[in-house]
């Protein structure tokens, strides 16, 4: 029984009202779909995974379902896509609404390029071991990371998907191992213990990473077979081949590295996803990037670079002026009362601090602030604050062509540490905020 797309997408209509208009259908497979799906209030796409009720395997997955969506949609990071709403409609469908990403997957990319550059794998492996590494931090194994489920959007960035989403049918028959993706993650990246039905913990998702930077630096993946079953006879017992017997380019550090990801005993493997990013820096200190590298043809990028001069070429005043509404909220002390208490409300400052500086652009998703006070720099999200020492934090940006002249903020760290706190800056954002957050951390530096 295969999915009825014509119902489904009817179905997903009613469901989300006439404040959503249902278009394209960007991908299907078992009993889910998702749709790219127009949010007229807000004014953008989302993408909404749609399931048909009717063809779950089980009728308890569409509770597990929920609950594993509504744990997910609590995770707020630079490289997990965001969730920002599930639902259901009279017991024929759920539904997760979440951002849409304009990009490729790494399965397509893959398929485009077979394996990539050293450089490429290295940051794509590290941007997922620090999203995967946050949501470990909050109880969350994600069981299924495969290329599918990676992300690249136009500007470069890494973004996961679908956490939670094999736990939630992991009760499913054993019969059904041999759907693809259906029951506790997909066989060629499957790690020992879920091979063997054992209990799972965040070491198996470094396997599976393991797994996914094998198959970017080797064109594909270690274990491979005709059957489910004999895919995962490999995972739990076969050595992979060496990665040099693909390529003998890999640096030895970064084939440690992989060695130690996909080591069968997960006591063996790098213990947290952060150590797995730390490593994966180490052996290529080129993966603490936050963009990879998206190759366009020789006439988009000389399309680019002429309305990018155009742009530029108009001065500061004109991309003031034009480049972008003002921030919503750019304010130094003394801070109003009413924005102090929102940051009380939310346990931003510690006893003592005191905010010279709080930053939140415009725009339809405008959900992060950055604060910089006394003491802390402080970047507060929905469900999370990140926050770090004055002193030790450096702020830089950078222009993004490719997504219109838009800007990056980063927040550098130590030990090469990065914090991407806002993807898409007008022009006028920049020119307002960055001075000033550039002035206080550069009082820092000049004292004595």
């Amino acid at each position: 029984m295969s999915l009825d797309i014509s119902t489904l997408r009817q179905r997903l209509q009613q469901a989300l009202g006439e404040e959503f208009t249902v278009g394209a259908l960007l991908g299907e497979g078992g009993f889910a779909a998702v749709f790219r799906v127009r949010e007229r209030r807000q004014h953008r796409d989302v993408a909404v995974k749609v399931v048909d009720l009717g063809l779950t395997p089980s009728p308890s997955l569409a509770v597990r379902f929920v609950r594993e969506a509504r744990t997910v949609a609590r995770l707020e990071h630079p490289h997990i896509v965001p969730i920002y709403k599930v639902g259901g409609y009279q017991n024929e469908v759920l539904y997760i609404v979440m951002r849409c990403v304009d990009g490729a997957s790494l399965r397509q990319l893959l398929e485009k390029k077979k394996r990539l550059s050293v450089r490429k794998a290295a940051t794509i492996a590290r941007q997922v071991a620090d999203a995967l590494g946050y949501a470990h931090h909050y109880g969350v194994v994600h069981r299924d990371v495969k290329p599918d489920n990676i992300l690249l959007d136009r500007g470069g960035h890494v973004l996961v998907t679908d956490f939670g989403i094999a736990k939630a049918a992991q009760e499913a028959s054993v019969s059904q191992l041999t759907t693809e993706g259906m029951v506790v993650g997909t066989p060629q990246y499957m790690s020992p213990e879920q091979a063997t039905g054992d209990k799972l913990d965040a070491r198996s998702d470094i396997y599976s990473l393991g797994i996914l930077l094998y198959q970017m630096l080797a064109g594909e993946p270690p274990f491979d077979g005709e059957s489910a079953q004999s895919i995962l006879m490999k995972q739990a017992t076969a050595d992979p081949p060496p990665i040099h017997d693909h390529r003998g380019d890999v640096p030895a550090p970064l084939t440690a590295a992989l060695e130690r990801m996909l080591a069968k005993d997960p006591a063996e493997r790098y213990q947290t996803a952060e150590e797995a990013s730390r490593a994966l820096v180490e052996a290529v200190p080129a993966a603490a990037g936050e963009t990879v590298p998206v190759r366009a043809s020789l006439a988009a990028v000389v399309i680019r670079s002429l309305v990018g001069l155009a742009l530029l070429a108009g001065g500061a005043l004109v991309g003031v002026t034009l480049l972008g509404k003002p921030p919503r909220l750019s304010v130094a002390a003394p801070i109003p009362d009413s924005v102090l208490q929102s940051l009380r409300r939310r346990r931003v400052l510690a006893t003592g601090d005191a905010a010279q500086y709080v930053f939140a652009p415009a725009g339809v998703e405008d959900t992060t602030f950055l604060i910089v006070a006394h003491r802390r720099v402080a970047v507060v999200t929905p469900h999370h604050v990140r926050s770090y020492p004055r002193e030790a934090v450096r702020v830089g940006f950078g222009a993004d062509l490719r997504a219109g002249l838009r800007f990056r903020l980063v927040l550098g760290l130590p030990q090469g540490g990065r914090d991407t706190v806002f993807r898409s800056l007008s022009f006028r954002d920049v020119y307002t905020m960055v001075p000033r957050v550039e002035k206080l951390l550069n009082a820092d530096s000049a004292r004595p």
